[in-house]
């Protein structure tokens, strides 16, 4: 069974290493060594997390920033996914932030976009020019 809850300072090891996993096996087109270890605590420094955990391990999460009403990760595990783990990360991530909502989805992993798209997310904008060019998507 999985359970959603609120992160703890004891999780870092583990989504650490979740986080790092994820990107390589995510982001194929970029160097696997551009994923390392201190990447989470940098990217989610100034974030609300959430995680899923079953039998004590972690196998995915999503962190918001909610000053922006931004979800700014949500990675679940490959071996864990088709599961309905991102589906519970992104409703309880919604219903922490205001509206309207927003996130982006890099152009080298545009899978993604059909899941937000099934919950009532669309693409506002394409940004090509960015230095990890990107789609933002919203939910009013």
């Amino acid at each position: 069974m999985i359970t959603i809850r609120k992160a703890t300072p004891n999780d870092i090891h583990q989504l650490e290493i979740l986080f790092q996993v994820c990107r390589q096996l995510t982001f194929v087109s970029r160097h696997p060594d551009e994923f390392q270890i201190g990447d989470y605590q940098k990217s989610t420094a100034e974030d609300e997390v959430w995680v899923a955990e079953e039998h004590g391990s972690i196998v995915g999460f999503v962190s918001t920033y909610p000053a922006d009403n931004f979800i700014h990760n949500l990675f679940v595990h490959p071996e864990q996914q088709a599961k309905n783990i991102g589906t519970q990360l992104l409703h309880i991530a919604e219903a922490n932030l205001g509206r309207p909502m927003t996130l982006k989805i890099a152009m080298d992993n545009l899978k993604p976009c059909g899941f937000y798209e099934k919950y009532g997310w669309y693409k506002v904008s394409q940004h090509d020019d960015a230095s990890e060019p990107y789609l933002l998507y919203k939910k009013d």
